[in-house]
């Protein structure tokens, strides 16, 4: 029996990044990458986008790292394998991207036209914002956790719902 040498990566084409074969590097507000080729040649992209996989459970592993042209570059397994202060632009640029205030409680939440209103108290301070179908816009994560996606696409988290006080769920419940 002939041994298998190809690995489901190869047959995908995932190019996996590491401190070995890619540097990252801030230019103004942006970062950028530079990644070296299996072949030893060099190629320089003066902003990368950072995609999480697995948003929600997998902040800092499988993250893709994509072009201008949303064509992936290569896939980072973990942060933790690059050098400390590469994991630091790492999770800068995932943090600014992926921002994500957690609501403590739920002040008013208004319901007229398709659209719902919400004043909440969050991590952060008081927040507005507007929900177009409502239940739509909620997905639950579990059992007791879930995210809010405004009309604008700001994301917004209830880490716990059983945390929330009696009269923030029941505003809540009627959507979940």
């Amino acid at each position: 029996m002939s041994e298998n040498k190809y690995t489901l990566a190869d047959a995908a084409g995932i190019i996996y990044l590491d401190k070995t074969n890619a540097t990252f590097f801030r230019e103004g507000d942006f970062i950028g990458a530079e990644l070296k080729g299996e072949d030893g040649t060099c190629s320089r992209h003066g902003r990368v986008w950072l995609h999480r996989s697995f948003p929600f459970d997998m902040l800092y592993e499988y993250i893709s790292v994509q072009n201008k042209d949303q064509e992936e570059l290569g896939l980072i397994k973990n942060v933790a394998a690059f050098d400390e202060d590469q994991q630091a632009i790492l999770r800068d640029e995932l943090e600014r991207k992926y921002y994500t205030p957690q609501i403590k409680k739920i002040l008013t939440l208004k319901e007229t036209r398709g659209f719902s209103f919400w004043k909440v108290i969050a991590d952060c301070g008081e927040l507005s914002f507007t929900l177009q179908d409502t239940s739509k816009s909620i997905s639950r994560i579990g059992a007791d956790r879930a995210f809010i996606f405004d009309i604008c696409g700001n994301r917004y988290e209830i880490k716990s719902l059983s945390g929330l006080d009696k009269n923030s769920y029941r505003k809540l419940e009627l959507y979940l």
